[in-house]
């Protein structure tokens, strides 16, 4: 993606985590899982998948980190501030080459909606989204996901 304003940057509510994205994202998504609703204390969370060289820590405090496994088998590692407990970012084992960074932590995250939403099956009612793509549990192929985005006009301002 060429028309892509980079880098982006972003950070936890007490400012000691912040980061770098220097790569275009691949997709913006709603998680509706239980997990993510009981981290988020809300409906579903936000997130913005990132190519894992596109990412880097920025600050000299190490985030604290949960780990926890999936019914698919891959473990989430989610990172948190170790002051503010701010959720900045998601690795997991199941797709390795990516970092999902929760864009309401962006300096500017006006421009971010979701293109698709995951785990509709624990999605509270009132809660469901108008995305192009929407799956009962994970995707398996994201690259339906990716192309729509690219061709999107989910860019920032």
């Amino acid at each position: 993606m060429t028309d892509f304003t980079l880098p982006l940057d972003g950070g936890c509510f007490c400012g000691k985590i912040r980061y770098r994205i220097d790569q275009p994202p691949l997709f913006t998504m709603a998680c509706h899982c239980s997990d993510c609703q009981q981290m988020t204390a809300s409906a579903f969370s936000l997130g913005l998948a990132i190519p894992k060289a596109g990412f880097s820590l920025l600050s000299d405090v190490a985030p604290r980190t949960i780990d926890k496994t999936a019914d698919s088998g891959a473990t989430s590692t989610r990172y948190l501030c170790p002051d503010c407990a701010g959720w900045t970012h998601t690795t997991t084992t199941g797709s390795p080459d990516s970092v999902i960074v929760r864009p309401s932590s962006l300096d500017d995250a006006a421009w971010v909606r979701p293109i698709a939403e995951i785990f509709t099956r624990s999605a509270l009612p009132w809660a469901r989204l108008a995305t192009a793509f929407s799956y009962e549990t994970e995707f398996t192929d994201p690259s339906p996901i990716v192309a729509a985005f690219e061709a999107s006009d989910i860019r920032p301002s």
